[in-house]
């Protein structure tokens, strides 16, 4: 087996504008299901798989992640000052000045099955995207991938020559990975004169014309990103009671192992 990650950057920077209707109180992360917060569940999971030190990239109300990392051994904040004009690439950018090695990269706001990390660290491959099955949460990104390698990202399935499946927000990154990602959001900067570039659909994909970006598909995965009040009740009522009674069937899939994607 090739490097396994110990560490995790967690994005956790956005303002949650469309969820301030209902959690005007706290940032995304600290929303929480079955009596967990989010991110509090991602740090626990984390290193019980062994993820040793975990980034948090903070920006709108900071300072709650600031006391969580205070409060939990191995974790540490790195801030996003711009956070109100820039986009998801910008946090991944300020992580990068900290991190030097491979690592996890998941976002602040998901509720997921313990196999989707599983299916990213018991595996090979330096760089695998995670993907699931549709779930009908709206708000989805598709992924095209032929032959089990990352090609283009799109919320509008008709763009793509093919849907291999739908993006869930975790992603195994090589140090190379990363430096491919951060050239390509300086190029970004340079040619827009903004940092309003997404770290997926955007310098992920780009980053994978240069180095191929593995799929791992979990077709039944239960998982759900919370970033709508609808989302939030689908999680709510849907997703964790049916994770709760351990219905989440176990076995994954590997999109393209045959071209070297899987174990």
């Amino acid at each position: 087996m090739g490097n396994r990650p110990e560490v995790a950057v967690i994005l956790a920077a956005g303002m949650g504008t469309r969820l301030k209707s209902v959690f005007s109180d706290r940032p995304k992360g600290f929303v929480e299901i079955g009596g967990e917060g989010l991110i509090a569940r991602s740090i626990r999971l984390l290193k019980a798989r062994g993820i040793r030190r975990i980034v948090i990239v903070s920006g709108h109300m900071g300072s709650a992640y600031e006391a969580l990392a205070r409060e939990t051994q191995g974790v540490e904040v790195v801030e996003n000052s711009e956070f109100a004009t820039t986009g998801s690439m910008a946090s991944l950018a300020c992580a990068l000045g900290h991190v030097e090695e491979d690592f996890l990269l998941l976002e602040s706001d998901l509720f997921y099955e313990e196999r989707a990390l599983d299916a990213l660290l018991e595996d090979d491959v330096p760089d695998i995207l995670l993907a699931s099955g549709p779930t009908g949460a709206t708000d989805e990104v598709w992924i095209e991938a032929p032959g089990g390698f990352l090609r283009a990202m799109s919320k509008d399935p008709s763009e793509l020559e093919e849907v291999s499946g739908e993006l869930v927000g975790i992603v195994r990154i090589s140090r190379p990975l990363a430096q491919c990602m951060a050239d390509a959001y300086r190029r970004f900067v340079e040619d827009k004169g903004h940092g309003q570039m997404a770290y997926e659909t955007d310098a992920l994909v780009e980053a994978a014309a240069q180095r191929p970006v593995a799929l791992r598909l979990v077709p039944d995965l239960l998982w759900g990103e919370v970033d709508y009040e609808h989302h939030y009740l689908r999680v709510r009522d849907e997703v964790w009671p049916r994770w709760a009674e351990g219905q989440g069937p176990p076995a994954a899939t590997a999109i393209g192992s045959e071209n070297g994607a899987g174990k």
